[in-house]
């Protein structure tokens, strides 16, 4: 039973959530009717002490439940508060984003909750959410003025992750966001459902690919590697790869398991940054026998020691423009499966006049066949041989 200020039976409430997560660190209060007065029961306990994650969604929650989380005394180990489907508005985000009590809060889901362009503004001011690392207000109202808000704040520097679907923003916010300098580790913005053109969308994979570049990056003794793998890119990321100012000796890039065609390579092998890069990794794209082409009559490529394009849709005709590319002759890996070529354009790379240096795949060279067969001239001249002095004992015999 409820009463106003008062929820029954909290602690049986809190023993049984954690026996259904297995730990004493996760609460999923998901469609049980918790209401404000129960959250407030819920932050009061001090069971919680050790509570890392907690869901509360499905449950009509209204603004007295975020300022009641923002006001809880045993929350400073939660790392992940969601409140989906919920009506805590513009005020409850208020409470949450200026609250010195959640210390540890990493990540921050909001989805549904009818909040408005105030509600990114608070987000945008607050000094309290300096940790956070993923923040979801999608299917709210924030519209370009709460993208915009965003985009001027100036301590959600760890941010990686932002998801504002369905929140009815246009190309001009999107643009203006892009612009940003305010978000060096952000990787992903969820921006689907909302009412952007073709503008908006390039203008935040322009965005993004700076971020993803720069997380990518590692520096070795041997020079510079990154690592852009599984991250969707396509040919327009393609082009902005191409002209990164801080490729400075770049030695493998890795873009495998992407959306890259034969016009995104292209950019790839058109750069000068390229020029020293001994490993290119493409498996998994659609470059085709186009991309191959590109790869290996680039004036920049031809330092590459290893090459990995296994399915990409390539057939003899790539296959068989690499074996006769000089550009290609410096290559002592080079990996081809998953491909539509037949066994005539593989054994046509064994035959190259410029792939001399290739340790994989491994083929019989010419050389090996011209020693068996001198072997072979060796042991005939022996058999020679012998029938002579045979017919020569037989001629003593007679006398």
């Amino acid at each position: 039973m409820l009463t106003k200020n008062k929820y029954y039976n909290i602690e049986g409430t809190i023993r049984n959530g954690f026996k259904l997560s297995g730990d004493y660190e996760t609460l999923d209060f998901s469609f049980i009717k918790l209401n404000d007065n129960g959250v407030k029961a819920l932050v009061g306990s001090r069971s919680i002490k050790q509570l890392k994650r907690l869901t509360i969604s499905n449950n009509k929650l209204t603004g007295e439940s975020g300022l009641a989380i923002a006001e809880a005394k045993y929350l400073e180990n939660l790392q992940s508060l969601k409140m989906y489907r919920n009506k805590i508005g513009d005020e409850g985000l208020k409470a949450l984003a200026s609250s010195d009590k959640l210390p540890s809060l990493k990540s921050l889901r909001l989805a549904h909750n009818e909040i408005g362009s105030d509600g990114a503004k608070f987000v945008a001011e607050s000094k309290k959410l300096s940790g956070l690392t993923s923040l979801g207000l999608s299917e709210n109202n924030l519209g370009d003025e709460g993208i915009k808000y965003l985009a001027t704040a100036q301590n959600l520097t760890e941010l990686e992750i932002l998801d504002l679907r369905n929140n009815n923003i246009t190309d001009d916010g999107a643009t203006i966001f892009s612009r940003s300098t305010n978000f060096p580790n952000i990787q992903k913005v969820e921006l689907s459902d909302n009412k952007l053109t073709e503008v908006g969308e390039n203008a935040m994979k322009s965005f993004l690919i700076v971020n993803l570049i720069q997380k990518g990056i590692k520096v070795t003794d041997e020079g510079m590697i990154c690592d852009l793998s599984n991250l969707g890119i396509g040919d327009l990321e393609c082009g902005l790869i191409a002209n990164y100012e801080g490729f400075e000796n770049l030695k493998h890039l890795y873009l495998e398991l992407n959306k890259i065609t034969d016009v995104g390579i292209q950019k790839i092998a058109e750069s000068e940054k390229m020029i020293a890069l001994t490993l290119l990794s493409l498996d998994r794209n659609k470059i085709g026998d186009s991309g191959v082409e590109k790869i290996v009559t680039s004036s920049y490529l031809n330092e590459l020691t290893h090459l990995m394009i296994e399915n990409n849709d390539i057939t003899d005709d790539g296959i068989n423009s690499i074996a006769s590319s000089e550009v290609m002759s410096g290559l002592v890996r080079l990996y081809i499966d998953g491909n539509n070529h037949t066994e005539e354009g593989f054994n046509a790379l064994g035959d190259s006049e410029f792939l001399n240096q290739l340790e994989y795949p491994e083929f019989e060279r010419d050389e090996v066949e011209m020693e068996e067969i001198e072997e072979e001239e060796e042991f005939e001249d022996i058999e020679i041989e012998d029938v002579e002095e045979e017919e020569i004992l037989d001629d003593e015999d007679k006398d």
